[in-house]
C-alpha cells in the first residue's frame, strides 16, 4: 500500500516542489518542480509568492494523487530563543510561552505559533528551546493547500529538521555542531547529549566564509557561557543543493580553527569534518506520518494535524461523564425537593384544617379550610358592619419591573464598564449584583442610582475583588 504526498522546500528565492510517494519500506521521489519568486509573472492584486507560485506548480504536476503536504520553511523566517522558566511542567509552559515571548518577538502587532522542547540540562534543568512562526503565514500556508485539496500535517524549518534527521540516523554521535547551507542561508544547529540546544540562522548574502568562520566560534563560547557546558564538538557540514561555495567555507573554517589560539584549548574543542552527502537525502526521511523527537511543528491549534475530537478525546468523555453525574445529582436534588415541599404543603394544610375547627366548631364537613374560612371572616365583618377593602390591605404601590430597569439604565452611565449578573425584585426591595472595573465605579453606580426619585435608600451591601483581581464585585440593596 503506497500514498503519495507533497514536499515544499521554501526559502528566500524561491518554492521547490517534489511529488513523493510513501510506500511501506520507503519514500520514491517523483516529479519535480522550482519556481523563483524573480521569475514570477506580475499580478495586478498583489497575490501572494506563494499563492503564485503554487499555482504554477499546480500546473506543472498533476497534484491529484497526494492528499498531506510537508512543508519545509526557511529558518530566517523562524525566531529561536533559549529560555529558563520557573517550572518543567509542559501544559504549564505551553500555557504561559506566548506571554513569556511577546516582548521578545519582532513583530508586536503579528499573531505567532510557538513550540518549544526542554534541554534538561543539568546545570539548567528548565531550560527550553522554542521556535515561532507568524501565525499568518501558517494560514496562508494552509488556506491555498486546502484550495487544492492538500492538508499539510508538517511545516517545519528545514535547516533544523536536517539537523534532526542527521542526529536520528547517526545513533553513536552525542555532541556535534550541524551545519546546513542553502544558496539564501546557513543553520547552525548545536547538539548536545543527541539534545538540540541551540539555533543561529545567517543569511548568506550578509556573511561571507571567513566571518561566518567567526560566529560559529562566538555561538560555541556563547553556549558554552550560558549553560556550562563545554564538549568536545564536531563540526558536519551538510548543503541542500550545489554550491560553490561550499569548498571556500570549508576551507575557511578548517583554517580558522587550525590558526586561531586558543581553538585546540580545553576552553574550545572542535574538529571539521565535512561529508559529501546532500541534505536532500536527510529531509526525504521526514514524512507526513514521521514522529521524530524534538521536531517543532507549526501545525497547531485548529490548524493541528489532528481533529477536535481525536486530540481531546479523554477530556471529553471525562465531561461527559461528570455531566451524567451532575444531571442525576439535579435530578434527585429536585425530587427530594418536591418531596420536601409536598410535605410541607401538607403540614400547612393540616394547620389551616386545625385553626378553622377551632374557631367554627361547629362546621363538621370542611372542603377548603381557607376559602371557607376567608368566606365567614367577610360575613361576619359584613354583619358587624366594617366595610371589607381588600385594597387597605397593602399600600405599597405598584411599580412595574420594567420600569424599574428602564430606571436602573437610565441611571448608570454608559462610561462605566458594569456587568450585572443578578436582579432579584421582591416586595418594594431590589438586590442589584454584577462586576466592574474598579471600586471608583462601584461609587458612581451608587451616586447615579441614587438621583432616582423612584429609590428611597441605596445601600453597597458588598464590594470585594475576584479571585484573579481583574473586577470588582458588588451587591446593591435598594429600598423602593
Amino acid at each position: 500500500m503506497s500514498a503519495s504526498f507533497l514536499r515544499i522546500d521554501l526559502d528566500q528565492l524561491g518554492i521547490r516542489a517534489k511529488l513523493v510517494e510513501q510506500t511501506s519500506k520507503n519514500a520514491v521521489s517523483g516529479e519535480e518542480c522550482h519556481v523563483l519568486f524573480e521569475e514570477l509573472p506580475e499580478s495586478e492584486d498583489n497575490q501572494d509568492p506563494f499563492d503564485a507560485g503554487l499555482d504554477i506548480i499546480a500546473q506543472q504536476i498533476d497534484l491529484s494523487a497526494c492528499s498531506t503536504a510537508v512543508i519545509f520553511v526557511s529558518s530566517m523566517g523562524v525566531f529561536f530563543r533559549n529560555m529558563e522558566l520557573p517550572f518543567s511542567s509542559e501544559k504549564k509552559i505551553r500555557q504561559v510561552l506566548p506571554f513569556e515571548l511577546e516582548s521578545f518577538l519582532p513583530r508586536s502587532d503579528e499573531k505567532y505559533i510557538s513550540d518549544f522542547h526542554r534541554l534538561g540540562i543539568d546545570d539548567n534543568p528548565n531550560l527550553i528551546l522554542t521556535a515561532s512562526f507568524l501565525k499568518s503565514q501558517v494560514a496562508n500556508y494552509v488556506s491555498k493547500l486546502n484550495d487544492l485539496g492538500i492538508k499539510p500535517l508538517i511545516i517545519t524549518p528545514g535547516g533544523y529538521a536536517a539537523a534532526l534527521s542527521f542526529l536520528k540516523e547517526r545513533r553513536t554521535l552525542s555532541s556535534f555542531i550541524f551545519l546546513h547551507f542553502t544558496d539564501s542561508e546557513y543553520t547552525l544547529v548545536i547538539i548536545v547529549d543527541r539534545k538540540p540546544c541551540m539555533v543561529r540562522c545567517f543569511s548568506t548574502s550578509q556573511y561571507e566564509p571567513g566571518k561566518l568562520a567567526t560566529v560559529v566560534k562566538q555561538s560555541i563560547l556563547g553556549f558554552s557561557q550560558r549553560t556550562g557546558l563545554n564538549p568536545l564538538f564536531n563540526i558536519f557540514i551538510y548543503s541542500a543543493i550545489d554550491n560553490h561555495k561550499i569548498k571556500e567555507i570549508c576551507n575557511s573554517l578548517d583554517h580558522y580553527l587550525e590558526c586561531q589560539s586558543g581553538l585546540r584549548s580545553v576552553e574550545f574543542q572542535c574538529e571539521l569534518i565535512q561529508e559529501n552527502v546532500s541534505s536532500k537525502a536527510l529531509l526525504s526521511a521526514i514524512t507526513p506520518e514521521t514522529r521524530m523527537k524534538y521536531l517543532f511543528n507549526f501545525c497547531r491549534g485548529k490548524y493541528g494535524v489532528r481533529s477536535f475530537i481525536k486530540t481531546y478525546l479523554n477530556h471529553l468523555a471525562a465531561g461527559f461523564v461528570l455531566a451524567l453525574i451532575l444531571f442525576s445529582l439535579s435530578v434527585f436534588s429536585i425530587t427530594t425537593d418536591i418531596s420536601r415541599l409536598d410535605g410541607k404543603i401538607d403540614k400547612l394544610d393540616k394547620t389551616a384544617l386545625r385553626l378553622y375547627r377551632e374557631t367554627f366548631p361547629n362546621k363538621t364537613k370542611v372542603m377548603d379550610p381557607y376559602l371557607e374560612m376567608k368566606a365567614n371572616l367577610k360575613a361576619a365583618l359584613k354583619k358587624s358592619g366594617t366595610v371589607y377593602n381588600n385594597q387597605n390591605l397593602s399600600k405599597k404601590k405598584n411599580v412595574l419591573v420594567s420600569d424599574v430597569i428602564l430606571e436602573l439604565s437610565r441611571r448608570i452611565s454608559a462610561s462605566i464598564d458594569v456587568d450585572a449578573s443578578r436582579l432579584l425584585f421582591n416586595k418594594g426591595r431590589l438586590i442589584l449584583s454584577g462586576s466592574t472595573g474598579n471600586f471608583n465605579d462601584v461609587d458612581k453606580i451608587k451616586t447615579g442610582i441614587e438621583e432616582s426619585k423612584m429609590f428611597e435608600k441605596v445601600n453597597i451591601s458588598s464590594a470585594t475583588m475576584d479571585k484573579r483581581g481583574h473586577r470588582v464585585d458588588f451587591k446593591f440593596i435598594i429600598e423602593m
